[in-house]
């Protein structure tokens, strides 16, 4: 008798299929069960390697024993004639096909609990902008995930910005995987402290997946609970406790970023996930200084941002090698360089020696870049700072390639489309935007930003009014819609979003003025715009110039602009070629910018909503 046959005799291949399928339909059902429980991780990894490890010895036991009336025989100990070998056999064919409809009801339930898969990607850009009807239901994404600010546990209360940097580096970290939508910091930090629901605030959100978690630290250990929580029924897909040495620190960090990333099952393999989640550092002093910087947020006061800038300094002087830390460093100079920026004017160092301490840092960040993406990141940063605007673009292209839920990367790209005058390109980005922008608050803050610029005023008017229904607490949204109802003449409408603009912003926010002034011209209150532009700083150039064009006093406005052209600060004056009633010609600095690229920009646009004319006589 063959070896095969005997195999078969012995009924040793019905019992490695019973296995194999018994053990898979056991690790369905303990990978839905065990989170509930907020069981560890390793408890189901334990599972699959007491699985995997009794395999073999259920094929040799098969192999060996041999079931009888009278119970287990070693197969040599049994009568051919009273053999029921058969009989057993039959039974476990039942057996395997009662696991086999098992399998297929287990298969055919997390089919149903799956959402569609969305063609959203591929479909953003080549459709055109179109908001869901009312009432539909906002499509999200299986593959999204919102952090949350971690809660800090210590005991003396004293770790938050250890829980707030860890929180924002993972979610750094995930926004770097191509096929996950991450929602940005300035949204999903709002939740700090809140009290509602993890499915609530996933549904504000847009997003499928949160994740959750608490620090707790001592000058020698850190403990680190992450929870990660499907929305839609509130199981946890993952949860891990790391509890280490305070030296061990930033490899928490680097494994919750690449553990959740394969509980989301991305499409990213197990070295571009390890390059993902890399901190570029193995000091911990240097980790420690960045990650304090990193805590203090997207803050835009001055204070804010000129401690952040030394956390940068401390940790890139700490480890020369820190890539991340010297393009933090650098983004504080080119924030210096730009006077429309609100935390501009922290220094009193000349434009020179602004751009020299910008160059020399981002420099460091590309020769220190951890992955190449990175690099090309930090490179396309140098050329919007050098406005080499083509190249720009195609740094940033390749970089948004890699990464296609960047919205930073979104954002620049847009930026150099409007400077370009690249109508094609900023329509194509809307686009893109659109599709997010009913998931994601900063991809419609973009949107809302821009569209006026690129696609039709009209067009672009409706899709605002749609943005401010989708997202009705974010102030920046309306600010951006009331100038978009303004270039389509929409006075009236435009004066119910400025209404609720300002009910939810402080009179001290930056650029306050501007929504009331162009309101009051395009109302024909000249008068109280020419009292506004009395009471505005002399510093704040971008608003005077905003009143003066509003109020048509041209020249004017062009002699606010000179003492940037008389420094050499080019890269703060292109940041008026975003608006286009601007026209660059009496600039040179920006004329010889723009022969360079090659740009062709069409004739400034005169603004439908500027002051009549001032009465004769008056001043």
């Amino acid at each position: 008798m063959s070896f095969l046959a005997e195999l078969r005799r012995r009924n040793v291949i019905r019992i490695a299929a019973l296995y194999l399928v018994g053990a898979w339909l056991a690790m369905q059902v303990a990978a839905t069960l065990l989170p509930i429980f907020d069981t560890p991780a390793w408890v189901l990894k334990a599972l699959v390697v007491l699985l995997a490890i009794g395999f073999v010895p259920a094929l040799v036991f098969s192999w060996i024993y041999e079931l009888t009336p009278e119970g287990l025989k070693r197969e040599g100990e049994v009568d051919r004639s009273q053999s029921i070998v058969d009989h057993t056999a039959r039974r476990l064919d039942v057996a395997v096909i009662v696991l086999l409809l098992g399998v297929g009801a287990m298969i055919f339930w997390q089919a149903r609990r799956a959402p569609a898969p969305s063609d959203a990607p591929a479909a953003a850009v080549a459709a055109k902008p179109s908001a869901p009807a009312a009432g539909d239901a906002v499509a999200i994404t299986d593959k999204s995930i919102a952090v949350l600010p971690f809660a800090d546990f210590s005991a003396a209360g004293d770790q938050a910005w250890f829980a707030d940097g860890l929180a924002e580096e993972v979610l750094n970290a995930l926004a770097r995987t191509p096929d996950l939508m991450v929602s940005a910091r300035t949204s999903s930090f709002r939740y700090k402290d809140s009290e509602l629901a993890i499915p609530e605030i996933a549904k504000e959100l847009g997003v499928a997946h949160v994740l959750e978690g608490s620090v707790r630290s001592t000058p020698t250990r850190v403990r680190v609970t992450a929870q990660l929580i499907r929305a839609s029924d509130g199981f946890h897909l993952w949860s891990q406790t790391y509890d280490r040495d305070i030296a061990d620190m930033i490899q928490v960090q680097e494994d919750l970023a690449q553990q959740i990333a394969l509980a989301m099952q991305t499409s990213m393999d197990p070295a571009a996930l390890a390059a993902m989640a890399g901190v570029g550092t193995r000091s911990v002093e240097a980790y420690q200084a960045y990650i304090r910087g990193v805590a203090l947020g997207a803050s835009n006061t001055a204070s804010d941002a000129e401690a952040r800038y030394a956390l940068f300094e401390e940790a890139r002087a700490l480890d020369p090698g820190f890539a991340a830390a010297h393009a933090r460093a650098a983004d504080f100079w080119l924030s210096q360089l730009n006077t429309t920026r609100t935390v501009s004017g922290l220094t009193d160092a000349s434009p020179d020696e602004v751009a020299r301490n910008f160059s020399e840092r981002i420099d460091l960040a590309v020769a220190h870049a951890a992955t190449a993406t990175d690099g090309l990141e930090y490179r396309a940063l140098k050329a919007q700072r050098d406005l080499r605007l083509r190249e720009s673009i195609e740094l940033n292209r390749r970089v948004l390639a890699e990464r296609p839920g960047d919205l930073e990367v979104i954002g620049r790209l847009l930026e150099a489309a409007t400077y370009t005058s690249d109508q094609a390109l900023g329509a194509e980005l809307l686009d893109t935007l659109w599709r997010q922008a009913q998931t994601r608050q900063e991809a419609a803050t973009l949107h809302a930003n821009a569209a006026h610029r690129h696609i039709d005023k009209a067009r672009a008017a409706d899709l605002g009014l749609e943005l401010v229904e989708r997202w009705p607490e974010l102030p920046w949204i309306y600010y951006q819609v009331h100038r978009a109802l303004l270039w389509d003449r929409r006075v009236e409408q435009a004066a119910v979003v400025m209404g609720r603009w300002q009910s939810m912003v402080s009179p001290t926010e930056p650029f306050h003025a501007l929504p009331p002034a162009r309101q009051a011209c395009a109302e024909g209150r000249r008068a109280e715009v020419e009292a506004m532009l009395e009471q505005t700083p002399a510093s704040k150039i971008s608003e005077r110039w905003h009143m003066l064009t509003l109020l048509g006093r041209t020249q004017e406005a062009t002699a606010v602009l000179q003492p940037l052209e008389r420094d050499g600060n080019t890269y703060a004056l292109a940041g008026f070629l975003s608006f286009p009633e601007f026209d660059p010609s009496p600039v040179p600095s920006l004329v010889r910018v723009l022969e360079r690229e090659k740009v062709q920009r069409p004739p400034a646009l005169a603004l439908p909503f500027a002051c009549p004319p001032a009465k004769q006589g008056a001043g």
